[in-house]
């Protein structure tokens, strides 16, 4: 069943159960009103016949005024009067006002309840004056006013009832664009619109689902944009390895190819001196390959980090490109790891934060001078600044993708990372602050 009939049915039992009760209580006043009526007329007929009686005697001809008692009840609404002889014989009967007769179980929820009087008459006539109740006018006025009661209720009802549906499908419209553009949405089509019409209630839902579905295809666009970054960084990534290979790694490997060559004819010949020293330049050129490699595979994963601490690590990166950059002077100002009490996941990320500022500034920014600071910890916010001071023609707006990339990495640690430059426009600094412990583990310390 439709939510549209759902509501039309529960207000179509409302209104008939309104109705029914409703009815059954105006019966129930009509047939207090019924009693009341034939009670004051029983009485009011006794008093009029007492009257009589008390004339009677006074009268030159009394059965005549007494038939003449009868006859005046002819026409009455409530009671019909009856003159009866000591035998019980009925001598004479008034007739009652005709009534349009109503349906005999109608009749049969109002009976009288009441019974007849008899008053004696005095002699010499002697007998007795009956009045008994009559509720047939009375019933069959109730029921004409039950059917045009019935008649109104029954119209109210129908009007009412398609008033509902109309009003309540008109108000309930937009669910159905709300059905469609929810299923357009989970397939992953963000740019579904709904109408934002109808009830109040309905236009803030509508305005919540065209909000939602934005923030979905801004999410979206943004997932795309970080995978391009990632492919981006990927490839950034291999051509840096790829570079170093070819500058670093290939020359050592000719150089130890052509020594072994040389060593070996060396000792053909029979000079064993000379032959090693090719044998310790190959040595010495296979520890510096080693070298190279372990500083490629800490730029792939910083082992130092982990085996001896963000300090070293840091460290170990700021030794890698002072070999490189013999001309910049690196300060670092990093507390020992004993002191910095932080989760490992914000080590890794204050870790990332420091080696791209650093890979930024000294391969786009020429500079002469490069200060790292990591600041905080124990519980509160963590800071960690890198300023350079760089030329402002040596870096492109925003450091490409890499800095991109840590903003990224930072705000899923639910910090902040900014890029600013010096009043001069140089002297980059980058600034990353976080919590030093994840969320939970925060909450509960500072408890």
């Amino acid at each position: 069943m439709s939510l549209r009939l759902r509501v039309v049915v529960a207000i179509a039992v409302l209104m008939l159960t309104g109705s029914i009760v409703g009815t059954a209580l105006a019966g129930w006043q009509a047939n207090q009103v019924l009693h009341e009526e034939l009670t004051a007329a029983l009485a009011g007929g006794r008093n009029t016949v007492a009257s009589a009686f008390d004339s009677l005697a006074r009268s030159d001809d009394p059965a005549r005024d007494v038939d003449r008692l009868v006859t005046a009840f002819d026409g009455n609404r409530h009671l019909k009067a009856s003159l009866v002889d000591g035998r019980g014989r009925i001598l004479r009967q008034s007739q009652p006002l005709p009534s349009r007769p109503s349906p005999g179980w109608f009749a049969a929820l109002f009976p009288p309840a009441l019974n007849s009087i008899a008053v004696p008459v005095p002699a010499p006539t002697g007998g007795a004056f009956i009045l008994a109740p009559v509720a047939a006018n009375d019933v069959a006025a109730i029921w004409a006013e039950f059917v045009a009661l019935i008649a109104v209720l029954s119209l109210s009802f129908v009007i009412g009832s398609v008033l509902v549906w109309l009003t309540v499908g008109g108000a309930l419209r937009p669910l159905s664009d709300f059905s469609g553009a929810f299923v357009r949405i989970g397939s992953g089509d963000y740019s579904a619109e709904v109408r934002e019409a109808g009830p109040s209630e309905l236009v803030r839902l509508g305005r919540g689902v065209n909000e939602m579905a934005g923030r979905l295809a801004a999410m979206q666009a943004r997932t795309h944009r970080l995978e391009d970054q990632l492919r981006t960084l990927q490839d950034e990534e291999r051509a840096d390895l790829a570079r170093d290979l070819h500058d670093e790694i290939g020359p050592h490997l000719f150089a130890v190819n052509v020594d072994a060559a040389m060593a070996r004819r060396l000792i053909d010949e029979g000079r064993t001196d000379e032959a090693l020293k090719q044998v310790d330049a190959i040595q010495n050129a296979v520890g510096h390959m080693q070298r190279l490699v372990r500083d490629i595979l800490g730029r792939l994963r910083p082992t130092e980090l982990i085996e001896l601490g963000l300090k070293a690590a840091v460290d170990e990166l700021v030794a890698f490109w002072s070999a490189r950059q013999p001309g910049i002077a690196f300060s670092v100002r990093i507390p020992d790891d004993e002191t910095l009490t932080i989760d490992d996941d914000v080590r890794e990320t204050l870790y990332r934060v420091v080696q791209e500022s650093l890979n930024n500034a000294v391969r786009h920014g020429h500079p002469t001078r490069v200060e790292i600071e990591i600041s905080g910890g124990a519980g509160g916010d963590i800071l960690a600044r890198v300023t350079d001071d760089g030329p402002a023609s040596g870096k492109p707006e925003g450091f490409g993708y890499g800095l991109r990339g840590m903003r990224e990495r930072v705000a899923a640690a639910n910090g902040s990372l900014t890029i600013n430059r010096g009043p001069d426009g140089g002297a980059w600094t980058v600034t990353a602050r976080m919590a030093s412990l994840p969320l939970g583990e925060d909450l509960e310390a500072r408890a």
